[in-house]
């Protein structure tokens, strides 16, 4: 679970058991010692919990002790998240989110009234989600109960808790018709669409369903004329215009034409990195920082990049930069990335490089030190993408031995883990020469066949692996070639 969404969670106990769940789905493997460090609470309270936790989650887990630790595993995945979801199906504070996201106001005293708590309880309980609000600007009144801040980190709050965060009893979702009348009213328009998004189909209707309800509240964004300018020359957003009659006839919603130019950004500054032709249009309609591609031409002017296709890399990463630098002007706070997010980046071995960039260039991109924490984050995440997406095609060489049956089996399975994003290269007879082996062309050989490394003395890479490779065989295979990709 999200720590966005553990931070509006009542009961300590229960937050605890969020915060225990979500570190173990990921490790599954733990000891008592280093998850009780991790989460600053007593062994013997974890042991507890651990306890209570295997008794209401039954059947849908396996939570076992072994030399080592323990192990947890799902075994019914669906029961499971139905089992988490109870956990939350009464929570004040997640009913009090719903109502303020629709607008259904009530002062502190009704609401404690209400959910059975003294004033001060709940008073104490909503200021301890304070820390959290700040982080998108944004604070609580008490009477009545709601948000303070600008409408676009409200949206921003209830985007990332409703639609980044997981399912709970409260959670609000687009109505389900929402999706058959815009496909029903639009379908041949959407085939024309040119410019492309990375959005992906439910956070478009998630973004849609939020700017009818905060519309329906007369709670509107505010766009820059600069901005509406140049969306209003922009001919994919004539599409867009045609929500308005729809959302209106069906909803009894008008959307201002404000509230479209902002759906619209919203939607084109997430950049995709496999489809050339939209982010080269994106770049023709929207490109208002030049500045970038001297500092994208930088980026990957390494020699490490003398293989790869520069020119198709540079364009993806110079639409990235324009997005970000487009969200950055209008609405800062939704190139915010949650903690797990910022967590995955900072972990991943670019991130120190990135960060010395984008500083080397600060004050080109007229970068705040949030902004360069910000961009640093997102644009790791987008170019660990962008780099394994369009990687050379790597030339591996197999060279296999045993029994025929289980040679064939082995390059099939290799064909299947690897063909598509690998040139694969398994030696006939006649080939197998000290001069193939040894060919600039090989990035890399697996031989199942020991006596191989030594007859050959082998000095490019290689990998050794089982006689009948196992699942460990290929995870290092896979190790081995993104380490490849990365260097």
């Amino acid at each position: 679970m999200r720590e966005l969404q553990i931070a509006f969670i009542t009961s300590p106990m229960i937050r605890r058991w969020m915060r225990i769940l979500t570190i173990i789905e990921q490790e599954e493997t733990f000891t008592t010692i280093t998850l009780a460090d991790k989460l600053a609470i007593s062994q013997r309270t974890l042991v507890k919990d651990i306890h209570l936790i295997k008794e209401h989650f039954g059947d849908s887990v396996a939570i076992y002790s072994n030399n080592t630790g323990f192990r947890f595993a799902e075994i019914d995945r669906l029961m499971y998240q139905e089992k988490k979801e109870e956990l939350l199906d009464q929570d004040a504070l997640y009913e009090i989110l719903e109502r303020i996201f629709y607008g259904d106001f009530a002062d502190l005293d009704e609401l404690a009234h209400q959910y059975n708590y003294a004033e001060t309880t709940l008073r104490r309980f909503l200021k301890k989600t304070q820390p959290t609000l700040e982080e998108y600007d944004l604070s609580l009144s008490f009477k009545p109960v709601k948000f303070i801040g600008e409408e676009s980190n409200i949206r921003k709050f209830f985007f990332d808790f409703y639609y980044g965060g997981e399912q709970t009893p409260q959670t609000v979702r687009p109505p389900d018709d929402l999706h058959a009348i815009i496909r029903k009213e639009l379908s041949v328009e959407l085939k024309t669409y040119k410019i492309g998004t990375g959005i992906s189909i439910a956070a478009f209707y998630s973004l849609l369903y939020l700017t009818m309800v905060r519309v329906k509240q007369e709670q509107l964004i505010k766009v820059p004329e600069w901005a509406k300018r140049l969306v209003y020359q922009d001919e994919d957003y004539q599409l867009f215009e045609s929500l308005i009659p729809i959302i209106d006839r069906e909803y009894g919603i008008l959307l201002p034409k404000d509230e479209l130019v902002w759906l619209y950004l919203m939607i084109v500054s997430k950049r995709t990195t496999s489809c050339l032709e939209y982010e080269q249009c994106f770049l023709l309609r929207f490109d208002q920082w030049p500045q970038t591609t001297a500092i994208v031409t930088d980026y990957f002017s390494n020699e490490l990049f003398s293989q790869w296709d520069r020119p198709l890399l540079i364009t993806f990463t110079r639409s990235y930069f324009i997005a970000w630098q487009l969200s950055n002007a209008l609405w800062p706070i939704w190139n915010k990335q949650q903690i797990e997010v910022r967590h995955i980046a900072m972990q991943q071995s670019s991130y120190e490089k990135n960060v010395a960039f984008l500083k080397k260039h600060q004050e080109e991109l007229r970068l705040s030190a949030t902004a360069l924490e910000e961009l640093a984050v997102g644009f790791t995440l987008f170019s660990e993408l962008l780099i394994h997406s369009h990687q050379p095609r790597q030339n591996i060489l197999f060279l296999l031995e045993g029994d025929s049956m289980v040679v064939q089996s082995i390059r099939l399975q290799a064909q299947r883990l690897l063909g598509e994003s690998y040139q694969l290269n398994f030696l006939s007879l006649p080939e197998l020469t000290e001069e193939r082996l040894k060919s600039n062309k090989t990035d890399l050989i697996v031989t199942n066949y020991r006596p191989y490394i030594f007859d050959y003395e082998l000095e490019k890479d290689y990998l050794l692996i089982n006689t009948i490779p196992n699942q460990k065989d290929w995870d290092q295979l896979m190790q081995r070639l993104n380490t490849l990709v990365t260097s």
